[in-house]
């Protein structure tokens, strides 16, 4: 297979993925992808019967010593990141960085790399999110979830994982680690917290899961949080549901199959944990005090939760190709639209294959509200 062949191969579920030297060039193969539809988003489910336990609901690669994504064989770019972190990330420079300012922890998408927040072509393109930090004054971490490195089988995908995706399985104790590390590293300072697509659901998991840690005796992740940016989440379901879960047994199928389906949404184990009956749980200790239906877990800190997402198309289908207004919103956020317009002009994805997607990170409209939020007093 040819190195653009591969590169197109290693492309779909709820991002894209691209060559940080040179973008690779499409050979007309989505790889399965869902192009959107017209279906009935089905909203949240509410209380449809699910286990709304926030216990683990799947299976998780917690020992970072075998877990193949833990690396940093093979990196294409210098090593930074939090002390303490043992796997790869990435540190963006900045000239001056303002310590009173939170640190700001990036989790990229679904067969992705840490280049999905930096200015593309890489010399000439605009400022993005991670340029736009730096000038800000802000430091920024970037985890690396290694899409590179996935161990499936990939002749086809199909029935194999052809396209590297990853599940939660994989990244989420890699996304826990970053982020216990990064405020162990720095314990008198505050985090932001900004996740993209698959990289969103990841962010919600790891807080759990720190929670969780937290009653046994762990650090509490809430007290030292100002604020979660979700950026095109797959809160309520994702479109490639129907066409992988169930019939593809790698992490290409599962993590489809943990997501439910975006145009019927019912509650999977997985998101029950996440969202809670009637979203109850969808943003902890944005009310200061509750977190997973917890009173006084939250250290008296108050969290602010904004997500962004492409705004629907009027006559009730979607635009953005993995996640719509429904899917995407959480009770207890501010919950922003992008216009139809705001689409990432960049080329970064397949000289825009995914723009509609990217636009929740890429375009500048959704550049100007990370902004505001970060810089709202």
């Amino acid at each position: 297979m040819n190195r653009s062949a591969l590169a197109l191969a290693l492309c779909i579920t709820l991002a894209g993925c691209v060559d940080s030297e040179s973008p690779p060039e499409p050979d007309g193969d989505d790889g399965g992808q869902d192009d959107g539809g017209d279906g009935d988003d089905g909203g949240d489910g509410g209380d449809d019967g699910a286990d709304y336990s926030i216990a683990d609901a799947i299976v998780y690669r917690d020992d970072l010593g075998s877990h193949p994504g833990c690396s940093i064989a093979d990196m294409t770019y210098e090593r930074g990141g939090p002390t303490g972190y043992e796997c790869a990330s990435k540190a963006y420079p900045v000239e001056s960085e303002d310590t009173a300012k939170p640190i700001v922890l990036l989790i990229h998408g679904n067969s992705d790399t840490p280049a999905s927040w930096e200015r593309w072509p890489v010399d000439t393109g605009e400022p993005m999110i991670a340029e736009t930090l730096s000038s800000l004054g802000y430091r920024a971490y970037s985890i690396d979830l290694r899409i590179d490195l996935v161990d499936d089988p990939g002749s086809n995908n199909d029935t194999e994982n052809a396209a590297r995706n990853i599940d939660h399985g994989w990244a989420t104790p890699l996304a826990q680690h970053f982020i216990a590390s990064s405020m162990a590293a720095e314990p008198e300072r505050r985090f932001v917290i900004i996740g993209f697509s698959l990289g969103s659901t990841v962010v919600r998991d790891a807080l759990r899961r720190l929670h969780l840690e937290a009653l046994e005796g762990g650090a509490s992740p809430w007290e030292r949080l100002d604020r979660v940016i979700l950026l095109a989440g797959a809160h309520h379901g994702v479109s490639t549901f129907a066409a992988l879960c169930g019939s593809n047994p790698t992490m290409r199928g599962q993590v489809a199959c943990e997501m439910g389906s975006r145009d019927n949404f019912a509650t999977t184990d997985f998101m029950a944990a996440l969202n809670g009956p009637a979203g109850a749980y969808e943003t902890p200790c944005a009310d200061g005090d509750s977190a997973y239906g917890e009173a006084g877990a939250c250290g008296g800190n108050t969290v602010a939760y904004t997500t962004v997402v492409m705004r629907d198309i009027d006559d009730g289908s979607y635009q953005d190709e993995f996640v719509s207004e429904s899917s995407s919103r959480l009770e207890g956020a501010d919950n922003r639209l992008l216009e139809l317009t705001d689409t990432d002009e960049s080329g970064y994805f397949f000289e825009g294959l995914l723009k509609n997607h990217y636009g929740s990170s890429r375009s500048p409209a959704a550049l100007d509200i990370v902004v505001e939020v970060l810089e709202a007093p």
